[in-house]
Order: structure tokens, then sequence, then C-alpha cells
């Protein structure tokens, strides 16, 4: 490995190319989508600081660029790219299953099949509530996954606690809305 190089897997190889993340674009300055067009085309940028731009060589990388549609992004920077929705199953049951898989790959034996089941429940009821009164976004696989993180730290490792927590967990996580938070005691004030 020469000087300056990122460490690397004991099996990755350097010369196979690599992977590029570019999480959430929409929310980069409006003219970052632009300046990436040039960037990934030329394989070279000139970060601040530097006299020297950093060139790319050997293989192309996959970029993979996420966005959350907050703002649209300029028309010659999609046309570049090729577009993958990646929605969740309407169906609540392919919905639940959908969930569980992937809380299975996040938390492992760290919870439960029950307190993951008990997740997809309630996130596939709240989410048919929003879609209901048209409230967007939609809860969706993030907040599912933020709800049993949730559980998870706070019962420190004891299971039953977690199926005892997630019904007071759920509702700061899934219930974005004013209208969907309980009705609050007047002595609350």
């Amino acid at each position: 490995m020469g000087e300056g190089e990122p460490p690397q897997a004991q099996d990755a190889a350097w010369d196979r190319g690599g992977v590029v993340l570019i999480d959430e674009i929409d929310k980069a300055e409006a003219d970052v989508p632009n300046g990436l067009l040039e960037a990934l085309g030329s394989r070279q940028f000139t970060p601040q600081g530097r006299n020297e731009p950093v060139r790319a060589t050997g293989p192309q990388s996959l970029v993979i660029i996420t966005t959350n549609e907050e703002r649209a992004l300029p028309d010659a920077f999609i046309r570049r790219c090729l577009v993958l929705h990646l929605d969740l199953p309407k169906d609540p049951a392919r919905l639940a299953a959908r969930l569980i898989e992937r809380g299975q790959t996040h938390f492992g034996d760290l919870t439960s099949l029950a307190v993951l089941q008990k997740a997809a429940d309630l996130l596939a009821t709240d989410r048919a509530e929003a879609d209901r009164r048209h409230w967007r976004p939609l809860p969706g696989q993030a907040e599912y996954l933020d709800l049993v993180r949730a559980v998870v730290v706070q019962a420190d490792g004891d299971l039953a606690r977690q199926e005892r927590l997630i019904d007071d967990v759920a509702r700061f996580v899934f219930r974005k809305h004013p209208d969907a938070a309980p009705e609050r005691d007047e002595d609350e004030g």
C-alpha cells in the first residue's frame, strides 16, 4: 500500500475497482450534481487546499448516489444516471417480511423475532394511517430500524424488556405529525 492510501480489507484489491457512495445528494449545495458530472467524467478533481488534482486510475468505480427527492436534481445529471426507485411493498404482510429481514440483518441475535415482528406491525399500522391522511413522508425502513435500535439500546440485552419497551418507544419514532400524537391531558398544559 502506498503512502496516503486508505487501509483495505485483507481480501480486497484496489485493482478490481471500488464503490463510492454519495448519500442524499439532494441535501448538497445546488451546484454539487453538475460538479460531480465533471469530476466523474474526467476522473479527477482538485480539493480545496491542493494545487494538484486527485486522479482516479485503474478500473472505473461504481458510484451509487442516493436522494430523498427533497429537491429536484438537474436534468443533465439525471440523464447520466441509472435510476432505481426503492419503494416498500404496499401489502402489509410483504412489508413486514421485508422489514423483519432488514432487522435481522442489522441486529442479528441482539433482538428477538417477536420484537422485529411487533416493530414491523406498528410501522405498517402507522404507515397506513399516514397514507390515509396524506401525511408525508411516510414512515419507512429508516424509522423501523431506528425503533429497533432504540429498543435494543434501552433494554441493554434484556429481550423481555425489549418487548415491554417497544410500544412506548414507537410513539416517538413513527408519529411525525402533531395530529398523530395522543391527546394531551389538560393538566399537562
